[in-house]
């Protein structure tokens, strides 16, 4: 394989804003959205569709490989997730908004999904006008398979009036008119669905939250038969993720306890019988590669760079060449044909900086489709390390942190320090380019985010101690970091800020509260700073009994769900407590933390005479989805920052240190 550096030009260059490089490129290059959200091959491999987020607004691009134009469609205000082919004709936008409906309790992110004719034609919402249709649905684009007809998709969805339990039945969807015949019917305990490439169920799976029983079934002939039942669960004890190309059972992750508690792929035949498939020690399973009939072809394995275990070997082939190409990058698979002649990739690489990646087989060529950020040159980006520091137990916590660009980690440094943990709390920070800590690198700032216990990526035991240790271990650790940073002579110690978003965002609120001698400013954006609150919410939104809450209780509070307890580490109960300045930041359309918990955060400091600001992001949703208010908030935690923490001289070039990997 050959590497190319190429630019693929999409459409017009007076259609695309170019920032002149500079030493420090504007707030604009960090604060816009990436160029591509999205990008999909289509299953011939000739095509190209992407969600492209430009100057004058987003589109849905279609191209041939070649980069010649075939479509483009304005998407407006609309909230684009991603874009998929179905066919080699038809595009799948996937959109979705903040709404409510009559009846139904509280606000939920209404997902649907678009079908776009390449060839002409408008496009059309998928399972609008189908006769039955359940009306307060949050999931109306899920697709989990071709039809039986290449006209034609399987979607489940609710079916059923407002007066009873709907049923979640699996449709025939036309691409024509978007409207769908029920095929399969389903129950109101039926949560998942599986085809077998021809447009025909073959498996579906249940919970029922009342008798809190688990089921999975295969269909044989006509009748449903159970093979895999657990009774009395709280919980839904896995979720099942796919079926076998061979379509001789499905498949699921589960912990793997002679791993050390480590996940392993598990087949479970349409027989009955349980067969191991993959595992890989001291990793963790984060997701897994399906195509569009939800066939398993590989995993996603944890670490602080993407690493695949891949059971179709083309695919295989093709991920290990650009491996070898690429040794020092993050390097995700993204889409493929279906012949797997070509391969496209998300990747992050210092030298080549946040780009896509085009890998041609049968020409043997791997090229730069395009580039996420050009207005960034690769010397204006911050050296990335994956370091790991000892919490005050012993435990070692595994780290990601970036430096000013043209400097690298060296004690003596004191740097000023942000420190950003990530959100989750169930996620993990890895060696990619993030775009906050990317921006106030650039500006002079050392960033670490530190990856906690109770994050994902480092095995099920380092998942599993965070449990019940919100403001407890968790907090420390990230406490921890900060002395280790400092003792190190890498920050120092009188210019340190914390900032982070959704549970990021209250392990900011929880440093200003419980460590508040550590932090000269705070910013937390949709942060929960009352759990009591939240639980309520969450009780309100999906009934007291309902298994979600138990997941709650777990994860905060051990099962501990106490007033009394999750009062204790609730850090609006402390607003007396802060020293520092603090930002908060929430979208007024937040529908996984309601912008309630910034408010009532405020006033609790307001009370206490303290120095706090609150931001509300118009229209804005929990993951910063909307290109103006995610601007307007880098806008301002760059305004915040300056005020409280200013880089007052330029930081000197320091040597490397033996102590980053």
């Amino acid at each position: 394989m050959r590497f190319i550096f190429s630019l693929v030009l999409l459409w017009a260059a007076s259609s695309v804003s170019v920032f002149a490089q500079t030493d420090k490129p504007p707030l604009e290059a960090y604060g816009n959205l990436p160029l591509f959200s999205s990008v999909e091959l289509s299953p011939d491999g000739t095509k190209v569709a992407a969600i492209a987020n430009l100057e004058d607004g987003r589109r849905l691009i279609v191209m041939s490989d070649q980069g010649e134009t075939l479509l483009q469609v304005s998407l407006g205000q609309i909230k684009a997730r991603y874009v998929e082919f179905i066919d080699n004709d038809h595009a799948i936008l996937m959109v979705s908004e903040t709404t409510s409906t009559v009846g139904f309790r509280g606000d939920y992110e209404y997902s649907g999904a678009f079908v776009v004719p390449i060839k002409g034609g408008k496009p059309k919402q998928l399972l609008v006008g189908t006769e039955g249709i359940f009306p307060a649905q949050g999931g109306l684009g899920n697709i989990v398979g071709r039809g039986r007809k290449s006209s034609e998709i399987l979607m489940p969805a609710y079916m059923g009036s407002s007066f009873s339990d709907p049923s979640y039945d699996l449709l025939r969807v036309k691409l024509k008119d978007g409207r769908g015949r029920v095929q399969n019917k389903g129950s109101a305990d039926t949560r998942d669905w599986f085809t077998d490439g021809q447009g025909n169920a073959i498996a579906k799976v249940r919970y029922n939250n009342k008798s809190n029983t688990f089921r999975i079934e295969h269909l044989q002939g006509k009748d449903w038969v159970p093979i895999y039942q657990e009774n009395d669960v709280r919980i839904p004890p896995f979720r099942v993720v796919g079926v076998l190309p061979d379509l001789s059972g499905v498949v699921h992750a589960r912990p793997n306890k002679a791993s050390e508690g480590f996940n392993e792929l598990v087949k479970l035949g349409f027989d009955g019988s349980v067969t191991p498939l993959m595992s890989k020690p001291e990793k963790e399973i984060l997701s897994v590669l399906v195509d569009s009939n939800r066939h398993v072809l590989g995993v996603l394995f944890s670490g602080m760079s993407p690493e695949y275990g891949l059971m179709d070997q083309a695919l295989e082939r093709a991920y290990s060449s650009v491996v070898e190409a690429l040794p020092n990058a993050t390097i995700w698979i993204d889409s493929w044909s279906d012949d797997r002649s070509k391969v496209m990739y998300s990747v992050f690489d210092p030298s080549i900086g946040d780009v896509w990646i085009l890998q041609d087989i049968t020409a043997g060529t791997i090229g730069v489709f395009a580039g996420n950020r050009d207005e960034i040159a690769t010397d204006q980006i911050g050296p990335v390390y994956a370091i790991e520091y000892p919490a005050r137990d012993g435990l070692k916590i595994p780290s990601v942190l970036t430096t000013p660009p043209g400097t690298e980690l060296a004690s003596g440094a004191n740097l000023p320090l942000i420190v950003l943990p990530h959100g989750g709390p169930s996620s993990h920070d890895l060696l990619d380019f993030n775009w906050m800590a990317q921006y106030f690198a650039n500006r002079g700032y050392l960033i670490l985010q530190p990856n906690f216990r109770g994050s994902t990526g480092f095995g099920q035991q380092f998942l599993e101690a965070g449990r019940g240790e919100w403001g407890g271990k968790m907090q420390d650790d990230i406490t921890d970091g900060v002395a280790a940073m400092v003792d190190g002579g890498y920050a120092d110690p009188d210019n340190v800020c914390i900032v982070g978003a959704s549970y990021g965002g209250y392990a900011a609120l929880a440093g200003a509260t419980f460590t508040p001698e550590l932090y000269k400013c705070v910013i937390a954006i949709a942060p929960v700073s009352d759990l009591n609150m939240m639980l309520q919410n969450v009780k309100f939104e999906s009934s007291r009994g309902h298994w979600v809450v138990d997941y709650w209780e777990g994860l905060m509070a051990d099962g501990d769900a106490r007033k009394q307890k999750l009062r204790s580490i609730s850090p609006v109960n402390f607003a007396d407590a802060v020293q520092a300045p603090v930002l908060l930041l929430h979208g007024d359309d937040d529908t996984v933390v309601p912008i309630g918990q910034s408010r009532t955060m405020e006033r609790a400091l307001k009370r206490a005479d303290k120095n706090v600001q609150l931001v509300r992001l118009k229209g804005e949703d929990h993951w910063l989805s909307v290109p103006s208010t995610r601007l307007q908030t880098l806008v301002e935690m760059d305004r915040f920052i300056s005020q409280h923490m200013p880089i007052v001289s330029a930081q000197p070039m320091v040597a490397p240190s033996a102590g980053a990997e």
